[in-house]
Formats: structure tokens, C-alpha cells, sequence
């Protein structure tokens, strides 16, 4: 089995694939794959994808996964030079990137069941059916978006696809195809909720990442899909899924990031979070940790408590980025946040940059005296319109770094 066999067996007149100018079915999408695989050929090798459509990308993929040319979505701008000569894994279909603990990009290899086999379990969890239409933003360089493309073609569901940035477009998409399910990274979920201007009683499931989201931003959502229960997950490129929590469980605690997923491990030594599962990408052993620090709580949840090197050393004393960027995002105002440390006549100082409204230097620090302690006060304070963002909506902090 790979992925063209799975999308040939589907019904060929039913919609797969909705872009903003063309709505594929299941067997156009088979046919267009099928034709596009004829040019497949040659040595094993890595076979890099950099269309900016998203239709372009999907049948690519889906045409060279399961052949010797192993199929990598890539960013349009990424340098893949030094990647052109790897010779992938014997059983690997596909590969994802990442940039790594280094910041140079490097390619992980999955194996079809890796990704297939867990299909049917994140369906469950996410609310996803044949009888769904889901709607999703941006491009499948982003392995969330791609995972959660072939989970719903899996399932026989239908995906509109939006292209383009703009939050009214999408809400113009989730009205038009009825869209019961909608995935979008938080920073997206927050601005379609900001921009509605009538409820989309449509929408029955939200899925996102759990990371950077907070009860205030549930209850800002829900006022405009009041329908829609929400799904939380926590998750990597490495390990896939991991934990998730539903909206009804979540509480005013950031940290909470819920239970794991049938057939995900989950333990916690010397503060460290360790995964064990079957469905990670190939040279991964297991239980594996990705940096991440944790605890697991009395009910079986997991606490998120930031990564090992989110921990800055500030004159000698550790301070967590993610407390100090969850207080501030306790702040009035605060719509984001993320901190840094920098040096500065040869002493390491705390700086924090803040997207907000309404606010200054003095009142800001003001609220922050009874959420923190003195030495995890920032020293500077940055005002920004909005903090640069990757491919997963993750915070860019190498960006930031040049904007000290």
C-alpha cells in the first residue's frame, strides 16, 4: 500500500482536494498523481518538492511516495544543496525537514506505516470522518498540514485548502464547502476568530497545536464557532502525535497539554519528557526525548514546563522563558510574547519581545511584579506589531535574535 493506492480506492467522484480555483475529486487527484509518477525513475534518491501551490505539492507527493524518488516538501527559499545526495532508507516513502538543534536543515525519513498507522487513531480523536470537509491554511512544507491532509484523504474526508494569508478568505471557505472541521495553528485560529463577523455554526471540531494557547483564547474562539469542540495536541515532526487535550478538560493552567494518544507512552525522569512509540521517523530510539522539560500530574496529564534550552542562566540563577512569557501573556493587553536572553557589558540579561495594545514599559512591569520574581523580570522590554513565525507557527527566535 502507499499513499496513490489509498486515494485510487476512494470514490473517484467525491471531492478530495478544494482550492481556492479548483475542487479536485478523489479521481482526478489519483489520475493527475499517476501521470506525474510516469516520470519517476533513476537512483534512490531524495526528490525535492518546492511548488507553491498546494494542489501542485499534494500531487507530487502523493505520485513519488512509494517509488525510488523519495518525495521532501521544502519551503520554496530552503537551501537543499548540501541534502541533494543523501541516499534514503530502504523502506523510508517520504521525508519531512527540519532545521534541527544546529539551524541547518536536514531531512527525516518516514516509512508508510509510521504515518498510516496512526491515521485512524488522530481521526478518532480529532473528530475526523468521510463525512467531513475540513479546512486548512498554508503549505504542506509544514508537516502538520501535510499530516493532517493524508489523515483526512484517509478517512475519505474532503480538505479545503486555503493558499492565501487572509483570515475573511477563509471564513468565505468555511461558509461556502460547510466546513465541519477546521485546523489552523493558535496565532491562525486567533486572527479567524478576530476577523469573524457572524458566527460559523458550521464548524463541529477544532483542531490545533497546544502550545501558546490559553482558555482566553478558547472562550474568543467559541463565540464565533459556538458548535465546534476543540482538540489540543501536543506533537512533533520526530515522534508524531503525542498528547491532547479537549476543550471541556482545559483550565486557566498554560502548561496542560492532556493525556497521550492510544499507543504513546509518555514518562517524565529527572524532569524530562520521554515518548515511546511506534509511529516516529527512521534512526529515532525509543523512549526519546525532545529537549522538552514536564511533569505528569495525580490524573495522568502531562504539564508542559518549556524546553531545556529555554532555561537562561541570569547571573548565575536559571530563569524558565515559558514562565516569563506565560505572565506576561496574563497581562492585559499582551496579545504574544517570547524571551530571550542577550548579552550586554559581558552579563546576561533578560529581554523579552511583546505584540499588544495599549501598553508601556512601566505598567507592563508593574503587572509582572506579582507574577514573577525579581531576577525573572525582563531588563528590556521590546514592542513589536507581531513576532516572526515558522512553517508551524512556532515562534522564530533566530529572527528575534538579530532584531537585539
Amino acid at each position: 500500500m502507499d499513499y496513490l493506492q489509498l486515494i485510487a480506492e476512494k470514490p473517484p467522484e467525491k471531492a478530495a482536494l478544494i482550492t481556492e480555483e479548483h475542487t479536485y475529486t478523489y479521481g482526478e487527484l489519483a489520475a493527475l498523481a499517476r501521470e506525474r509518477r510516469k516520470t519517476a525513475g533513476g537512483a534512490r534518491r531524495v526528490y525535492f518538492i518546492k511548488k507553491s501551490a498546494i494542489a501542485q505539492q499534494l500531487i507530487e507527493f502523493i505520485a513519488f511516495a512509494g517509488t525510488d524518488n523519495v518525495p521532501v516538501l521544502a519551503p520554496q527559499e530552503a537551501d537543499t544543496e548540501h541534502l541533494k545526495d543523501i541516499v534514503p532508507p530502504t523502506e523510508a516513502c517520504m521525508g519531512a525537514m527540519t532545521s534541527g538543534t544546529t539551524g541547518r536543515a536536514k531531512v527525516l525519513f518516514r516509512t508508510y506505516e509510521s504515518w498510516a498507522g496512526f491515521f485512524e487513531e488522530q481521526n478518532r480523536v480529532f473528530g475526523v470522518t468521510s463525512d467531513s470537509c475540513m479546512f486548512a491554511q498554508g503549505s504542506l512544507a509544514f508537516t502538520g498540514n501535510l499530516n493532517l491532509y493524508m489523515g483526512a484523504l484517509y478517512a475519505g474526508a474532503s480538505v479545503a485548502a486555503a493558499g492565501k494569508f487572509r483570515p475573511r478568505l477563509w471564513q468565505e471557505m468555511i461558509l461556502k464547502h460547510s466546513c465541519n472541521v477546521v485546523y489552523l495553528i493558535p496565532t491562525k485560529l486567533r486572527l479567524l476568530a478576530r476577523g469573524c463577523k457572524a458566527p460559523l455554526n458550521c464548524v463541529k471540531s477544532i483542531i490545533a497545536g497546544s502550545q501558546g494557547f490559553d482558555k482566553n483564547d478558547l472562550e474568543a474562539v467559541k463565540a464565533v464557532l459556538p458548535n465546534a469542540e476543540m482538540t489540543l495536541y501536543y506533537g512533533a515532526s520526530e515522534l508524531n502525535y503525542i498528547t491532547y487535550i479537549k476543550d471541556s478538560e482545559m483550565t486557566g493552567d498554560r502548561t496542560l497539554i492532556g493525556r497521550p494518544f492510544k499507543g504513546v507512552g509518555v514518562s517524565v525522569r529527572d524532569g524530562e519528557i520521554y515518548i515511546d512509540t511506534k509511529f516516529h521517523v527512521d534512526g529515532v530510539k525509543c523512549p526519546a526525548t525532545l529537549g522538552d522539560c514536564g511533569s505528569i500530574d495525580g490524573n495522568g496529564m502531562l504539564h508542559f514546563l518549556g524546553r531545556r534550552d529555554d532555561m537562561y542562566n541570569i547571573n548565575g540563577i536559571k530563569v524558565s522563558g515559558l514562565k516569563v512569557e506565560s505572565a506576561l501573556l496574563d497581562c492585559g493587553g499582551v496579545e504574544d510574547a517570547a524571551a530571550l536572553a542577550e548579552k550586554s557589558g559581558g552579563k546576561d540579561l533578560l529581554t523579552v519581545f511583546v505584540v499588544g495594545r495599549g501598553l508601556n514599559k512601566t505598567g507592563l512591569l508593574q503587572k509582572l511584579h506579582g507574577k514573577l520574581t525579581e531576577h525573572e523580570l525582563p531588563k528590556r522590554i521590546i514592542f513589536i506589531d507581531a513576532l516572526p513565525k515558522n512553517e508551524s507557527g512556532k515562534t522564530d527566535r533566530k529572527k528575534l535574535q538579530t532584531m537585539l
